[in-house]
Parts: C-alpha cells; structure tokens; sequence
C-alpha cells in the first residue's frame, strides 16, 4: 500500500524505484550501509552507493495462500553491477550473512518515513554471475527455529529431585485454563518434580512464568485438599516460575504423580487479571515472550516488532466473537517444539487462520470465509456449519462437550494406572446419552468448566 505523500506524488507524475538499504554486519562489527537502487540518487539518509542491473529485481510474493497451512518465508534476489568484484569480496571476507535488509519504493523528494515498505529481512546467502552480484534475501526467521520455552533443567538448579530423567528436559509452560473438575477428577496438567527432601522441601514445577491460579491438585489423580501444600512464584536460573510446595507430612511418595488444575498468565504475563483463553493471544504471547524475547523477571513489556497488531487483535476479537477457547501446554519433553512448529501447527488446527510475513517483516493473522463468499466479512463465518463439515472441533456454548477438548499425553488414568495418549469421555454422568469423542485438536486441551468471558453462564 502506498504511503499518502508516496500517492501524492505519484499523482503529479513522480516516478518511484525500488532502494534496498543494507547495514553490513559480522560477528557483531558494523562494516557500513550500502544504499543500493535502480539508479543513483540522492536520498534521505544518504545517496545511492550500488546500482542494480537491468531486471536486477526478482517479483516479491507475500503470503502462504489459502492451499496450505504453513509459514512461508519470504524470499528474493537483487542483482547489483559488481564489475571490479569489490562487493563480492566484502561479503566472502567477513561473512556478511544476517545483515539486516529494507527495501522501499523510493523518491528523492520524500523522507524515508514516506517511502513505501516492499521488504523487510536479512542477507541470507549471495552468489556471482559474471559482474553481477546478486544478493539473496529473506525474512528473519532465526528465531523461529528457537524451541518454546527454551530452558531445560539442569542438575545443578534441581539436583535434589525425585527422578534423574527430568534432566535435559525442558521445563513446561500452560497457557489458558486448564480444568478437569467436571471430567472425571483427575488432574490437568502434570507438575515435574524439582526438589524432594525433607529439608529443602518438596516442589513441583507447574509453569514457567508466573500463573493467575491454582486451584487444585491431585496425587495419582486423586484430589487433595486444600491444605498442606502452597503456590510459590520464585526467580531460579534465571527464569520466572510457578512452584506448588507440598509441606512436610503432606508430601506423596516418589514417583506419584503431581497433578494439578490451573488458570495460565494474563495477558501481561502476570499473576493479576483474567487468564489467557484465546488461542490467537495465547499463541502471542509464545511468540513475544518465549520466542523473539527471553521471558522476562519483571513482566510483561508489550508487543515486539514482529507482532502485526492490528490483524491480531481482529484475530483475538473474532475468536472471542465465537466463543472459540482453548488452552495450551508447551515443553516437558526432551526436544520441545520449535516456535516456527507452533506457528504452524496454529492454523493446521483452525483451517480458516493463516500466518504470514508482511512487507514490514512482521507476522499477521488473518482470518477468512472458507466459502470464499466475502473474505472481508466476519458475519459471513458460519460456525456451526463448518462444525458439521469437520473443520471446528467443537461447537461454542455447548455445555455438554466439557469432554471434548482432552489429548494430553499426561492425563492419567487411575482405572489403568497410567497417563493416556487420549481420553475418551464416555463416562461424564451430566451427559443424556453415551457419547464417546476424541479430540486432536492441541490448541484446545481442555474445555472451561467455570464462568468466563469465553465460558458464559447457561441460561
């Protein structure tokens, strides 16, 4: 889109032409900025350094269409006239690999606050054809491929634990509302233990980062009551984190399993306000905290960059709309899933969602009519008409399907004495008849047994 003084002059005859400005970057020395365009000129911040070829400037295609789910990264070349190789042996010198890049229709005439944004990215690779060298671009996705969350535990901050295996393995974070009460009992989430001595106490790790709520916790699956056992929120290893302390004379025995019922953060990673129900700001606030910024000891600081707010709070809003909720549990395993894999697992789960790079070099959410009728119209979405189709997983205000949002790997079975893959919730007495369903869906783990926003009352 063109920027209001870009449009003005392009109505009194002005001609743009793409610039790309990059800041040339090894191993955190800054090796100057080139300013390389179709022509030289003399811009704001500087004139043009490098001239491109002739057809130097291969088309840009944002977004990853409506065929599949998947993240796409952004990619491009610019071909710039390298006759005497200087260029060239710049960038196989110091290995230039990861300078930032922006490229924007230009106009001598205009600040670079009136340019037009085309791209937004790094210098991934190059390559040498005759005189010409041509850069490769594309979207900063280094990040992506960061795991969520990303610590681990180590011997030394939980040496005194119950069971060596935890070692290595990430540590967990919940997001949303996690509820089994109106199931069959049993607990949630499973809490890891940490410490358990009779001296330095015995812990049980709930979440990294602060939770709003606690509500319940079970041993084996078997409620406990309200005493004997507290809510801690302590900094260890340079992580923020939730600690359920069983008290001396409360504990269970070794390997019992802890589990627990609980509400995730608010919306700025606090113990304060309403949880996280929404899967677009539970997916968010992964991407802001755990992803692109190391979680944070003094909370919640607001979005990055990488976050296109204005698609994800019409996101949010239209999930909130449908009364669509979900509830989400990351790590506990020995490799946690990659950011760029929640990401995508996000709209493989809502069809109708899709992710995808913007020429600001940030992420947006969209949201659009499967049936094609009006893309732009929220209205257009029939819900319970795709829930027939298959492809909602569940039907908003149903109160009956409290059963239906369960594929925890860690939902353990007293019955069968193990933690089961999936439930099959044929067994909940408010049901009128046998109904027997399991969900795949990860981004609704469970369904909200209490009155919230997302969860009214029944009337």
């Amino acid at each position: 889109m063109l920027t209001p003084a870009m449009l003005a002059a392009r109505r009194r005859g002005a001609q743009p032409f793409p610039a790309l400005r990059v800041a040339w970057e090894a191993r955190g020395q800054a090796l100057g900025t080139d300013v390389i365009a179709a022509k030289f000129a003399k811009l704001d911040g500087g004139g043009t350094t490098l001239v491109t070829e002739l057809g130097g400037w291969e088309p840009l295609e944002y977004g990853s269409g409506i065929e599949g789910p998947e993240l796409v990264a952004v990619e491009t070349k610019v071909g710039v006239i390298d006759v005497d190789g200087s260029l060239l042996e710049m960038l196989e010198t110091y290995d230039t690999r990861g300078s930032v890049a922006e490229m924007d229709w230009v106009l001598p005439d205009l600040v670079a606050a009136d340019w037009t944004p085309l791209f937004r990215g790094i210098v991934a690779d190059w390559e040498r054809d005759g005189p010409i060298t041509r850069l490769i671009l594309k979207t900063d996705d280094t990040l992506l491929r960061s795991p969520i969350p990303a610590e681990t535990f180590l011997r030394a901050e939980a040496g005194a634990a119950d069971e060596a295996s935890i070692f290595g393995t990430s540590k967990q974070l919940i997001l949303g509302v996690f509820d089994a009460m109106q199931i069959t009992g049993r607990g949630m989430v499973a809490a890891m233990n940490v410490r358990y001595d009779e001296v330095q106490g015995y812990w049980y790790l709930a979440s990294v980062g602060q939770l709003v709520d606690v509500r319940r916790i079970y041993f084996d699956g078997h409620p406990q009551g309200d005493t004997g056992w507290s809510v801690l929120n302590i900094v260890q290893g340079a992580t923020r984190m939730t600690i359920i302390s069983v008290q001396a004379g409360f504990q269970p025995s070794k390997g019992v399993v802890v589990s627990f019922d609980g509400d995730g953060p608010d919306e700025d990673g606090l113990t304060a306000g309403d949880t996280l129900t929404g899967a677009p700001d539970q997916l968010r606030v992964a991407i802001n905290e755990y992803g692109y910024r190391t979680s944070p000891l003094n909370g919640y600081r607001g979005d990055l960059a990488i976050v296109d707010a204005t698609t994800w709070d019409a996101a949010s809003a239209f999930f909130a709309l449908h009364l669509i909720e979900s509830a989400r549990r990351f790590g506990g395993e020995q490799e946690p899933e990659a950011l760029a894999e929640v990401i995508d697992s996000f709209p493989d789960v809502y069809r109708w969602t899709r992710i995808r790079w913007t020429r600001l070099g940030t992420l947006a959410l969209d949201v659009f009519d499967p049936d094609d009728v009006d893309p732009a119209g929220a209205a257009a979405f029939d819900i319970q008409k795709h829930h027939a189709g298959g492809n909602v997983d569940l039907t908003p205000g149903d109160r009956r399907e409290v059963y239906s949002h369960l594929r925890m790997p860690f939902t353990w079975s007293p019955a069968e004495q193990k933690f089961l893959t999936s439930y099959e919730a044929h067994d909940v007495a408010a049901l009128p008849q046998k109904n027997v369903l399991t969900v795949e869906n990860i981004w609704s783990q469970c369904r909200l047994t209490r009155d919230t926003p997302l969860n009214p009352p029944a009337p």
